[in-house]
């Protein structure tokens, strides 16, 4: 196994990273980590990264697919409420700005010679954050996804993979079966496909949790639930989310805009409220080690929140305690 950090090209990320990405190569010596799975942040110059410290990038996470890749501009403006507010969070009015997007995200995967990259299969709109019941179910978000990606991925001098990573809203693609990945891997074209399990995202799914063992416990359950499918899953976002007061909280109003109508300010809402949810901590029970009894991933990434280096490092170290075994193992391999 692999083991990265994540990063992005956001400007709090840039800063921790350090003149010409100094500070970001010192943190995986001092870690023992392999390199960064990369969330590329337009207008920024990537080839002033080190492109030996990526090994991996996340495609960007646009969240609202379907009106925008229907080209449905009254869906559009009903979301958004006006033509300036799809243009800032798209770049443009129609699908071919989502094309655009991805389809240069996927040329600077082939850039940095990355083994794979990640997609979301995705689409959720602000209505439904708190309440969780979108009028639609995971079929067509898995369709809607397929569709996006094939698209993409034409004329790409990409050769990698593709993993998608699970989320927890309901429908979406959440790994509750193995329906879902049936129907998406029969729909997607291109030849390499995988899963990166967010364990986060497992554990969203349960607001009933209560304990980091009762966490883990229910993650191996379900990890065990998808049977020969487990072999599918090549990289892991490894978090740890107890978050469920947040969602039942979130359930219980019935208003939480509060009767707002401005779209970013409905945004900025439904994206504290997320964060509230997906809380990208560190596991630091040595229990977690037992999700890799049960799975072989090629790639593990530290997927944590942070807002300071000190903090990030603290963070890496106490999720490494609880692996303790297998860092022992990948020091034992970088010496080697």
């Amino acid at each position: 196994m692999q083991f990265l950090l994540n990063i992005s090209t956001h400007k709090s990320d840039l800063l921790i990273a350090g003149p010409e990405w100094a500070d970001a190569r010192a943190l995986l010596q001092r870690t023992g980590f392999n390199g960064y799975e990369l969330y590329p942040v337009e207008g920024y110059d990537f080839n002033s990264i080190p492109s030996e410290i990526i090994g991996g990038i996340h495609l960007r996470f646009f969240v609202m697919l379907r009106q925008i890749w229907q080209n449905d501009r009254e869906g559009l403006l009903r979301m958004f409420g006006n033509e300036e507010n799809v243009m800032a969070y798209y770049g443009g009015m129609d699908r071919e700005a989502v094309l655009s997007c991805y389809r240069s995200q996927f040329e600077l995967a082939a850039h940095f010679r990355v083994p794979y990259v990640v997609f979301h299969p995705v689409h959720y709109e602000l209505d439904y954050v708190f309440n969780w019941k979108p009028p639609w179910d995971w079929r067509e978000t898995v369709d809607l996804s397929a569709e996006i990606i094939n698209e993409a991925v034409r004329g790409t001098s990409y050769e990698g993979m593709i993993l998608f990573e699970n989320l927890w809203w309901p429908g979406n693609f959440r790994l509750d079966s193995v329906a879902e990945i049936d129907r998406l891997f029969s729909k997607v074209s291109w030849p390499k496909c995988g899963i990166v399990l967010d364990t986060g995202h497992i554990l969203n799914r349960n607001p009933e949790l209560q304990s980091e063992e009762e966490a883990i416990t229910y993650l191996l359950q379900s990890v065990e639930g998808l049977g020969d499918y487990r072999q599918l899953i090549k990289a892991v976002h490894l978090n740890k989310s107890l978050s469920g007061a947040a969602v039942k909280a979130g359930m219980q109003m019935k208003d939480p805009f509060a009767g707002e109508t401005d779209f970013w300010k409905r945004f900025s809402v439904a994206f504290r409220h997320v964060r509230d949810i997906d809380r990208h901590e560190p596991f630091s029970e040595y229990l977690i080690g037992d999700l890799f009894d049960l799975i072989d991933p090629e790639t593990v990434v530290f997927e944590l929140a942070y807002s300071s280096l000190e903090e990030w490092t603290e963070k890496i170290e106490c999720q490494q305690h609880a692996l303790n075994r297998f860092f022992i193992n990948n020091q034992e391999e970088r010496v080697d």
